[in-house]
């Protein structure tokens, strides 16, 4: 007998059997009762005295903690000069210090069991390090080390900066990655603020010891970073920046130039049968208060309503936001993707949607910002914002269940009285000119 046919009868057996059994609403009497409990993990936010920001998810249930720090930089704080030097600076994390190799860096958080990572934004710089919870402490002194005595030798220099070329090698070869800078470079202009990149390709060669020790110098201090902790009691947290971070200058803090909204048309030609099209609106500034929770649910609107064509899209910033729609289509069937986008988004200023359509949205929004604070990535990155701003907010579900079909058509209706951005990338021959988006409006 074959074992798909031995695993087909047993399957019948079990099934047979379990028919016959006692019924799973039967209460044992010897079985205390249960009752299940949503878990809980509460963020709370405090600041040193010299001004570094503290932000800690209380244990609840990740079975690893992390540790990280979130410099208040970017590529939107980059000159002609020091461009790409964020993606450099993130590279750079836990390597050599002046006490220790990499290698012998690398052995310890081994033995600890630790994973690393970093990643650079256009707003942000972090690093961090995930270990099981009873080697926090361990896990500070690495991290403390490595931001507080970096080697930064040549030849570790020229490394990371190999890899930050193959990073840019595999930008430039993902559509997607090149639509959504294409976004920023037409609503905030080409390398400016939001609009800059954060692969500097042309000016990699030309970065140096000295311009990482320029990013150290002015980030690595209380004003310019913040400390977050994932599956991390607060007061652990406060142990460490007191145990390890005692000694950060206190520095001042980078102004941020605003972000000017602009809006217009940014194109990028490539060899490709596909035309990728970006149509967004911007809010006229930072997104706050009930327009941010709105602005959750329109974008899984514009996905239930777009279906497999296109894809919803939000892109907010402490200054600026932008809402849009996104698809990609054969090249002759450009003109037709880019109005459609249009026509989607204006549908939601012209009516109110139905209840129904509503309550998909609110669910979906809900379900989509559960699963970015369960994440690694959107933990950190929701623990930074609350560090910068000394304020947790715990309203997003009152605030995602609050919204009306009113709110939505308000949103819609201030997005459309902006300016357009429209992006393009591969065979853009029949996309049409941004002229041609006006008239529409």
């Amino acid at each position: 007998m074959s074992l798909s046919s031995v695993l087909r009868t047993t399957s019948k057996r079990a099934v047979r059997q379990v028919s016959t059994s006692a019924s799973l609403a039967e209460v044992f009497p010897s079985v205390p009762a249960g009752h299940a409990t949503p878990l809980k993990s509460e963020v709370t936010v405090t600041e040193t005295g010299k001004g570094l920001g503290l932000a800690s998810a209380s244990p609840a249930y990740a079975t690893t903690s992390t540790l990280g720090v979130v410099f208040n930089t970017g590529a939107r704080h980059e000159s002609a000069k020091d461009a790409g030097i964020s993606l450099l600076a993130a590279k750079m994390a836990f390597r050599a210090t002046e006490a220790r190799s990499d290698l012998a860096v690398f052995r310890e958080i081994e033995a600890i069991g630790g994973s690393i990572s970093s990643a650079a934004g256009r707003d942000f710089v972090q690093w961090n390090i995930t270990v099981a919870p009873e080697y926090v402490g361990d896990a500070a002194a690495i991290l403390a080390e490595s931001l507080f005595a970096p080697r930064h030798a040549d030849w570790d220099i020229n490394t990371q900066k190999d890899k930050v070329a193959v990073d840019i090698e595999l930008f430039h070869a993902n559509a997607v990655e090149l639509l959504a800078q294409g976004v920023h470079a037409g609503a905030f202009y080409d390398n400016r603020t939001l609009g800059r990149s954060i692969y500097a390709k042309d000016n990699l060669s030309k970065l140096n010891k000295k311009h990482l020790e320029a990013f150290y110098t002015e980030n690595v201090t209380a004003q310019n970073l913040v400390l977050v902790g994932r599956n991390i009691a607060h007061s652990t947290l406060t142990d460490v920046a007191n145990t390890y971070f005692s000694t950060l200058p206190t520095g001042t803090k980078t102004l941020t130039t605003p972000a000017v909204y602009v809006g217009g048309e940014h194109r990028t030609v490539a060899a490709s049968a596909h035309a990728y099209v970006a149509l967004g609106f911007s809010a006229g500034g930072a997104l706050t208060g009930k327009d941010a929770h709105t602005a959750h649910v329109l974008e899984h609107l514009l996905n239930q309503r777009a279906g497999r064509a296109a894809t919803g899209f939000k892109a907010t910033y402490s200054d600026a936001a932008l809402v849009g729609l996104s698809g990609v289509a054969k090249a002759g069937d450009a003109s037709a993707l880019t109005f459609n986008l249009l026509k989607e988004f204006q549908s939601f200023a012209q009516a109110p949607i139905s209840a129904a359509e509503l309550e998909g949205a609110k669910k979906a929004s809900g379900l989509c910002y559960s699963s970015l604070v369960e994440s690694k990535d959107g933990a950190l990155a929701e623990l930074a914002k609350a560090a910068k701003t000394q304020k947790a907010d715990s309203s997003i579900f009152q605030g995602l269940a609050a919204v009306s079909s009113s709110d939505v058509q308000k949103l819609a209706e201030k997005l459309l009285a902006s300016k357009p951005v429209l992006a393009s990338v591969g065979d853009v021959s029949a996309v049409p000119r941004y002229d041609d988006i006006l008239k529409k409006l």
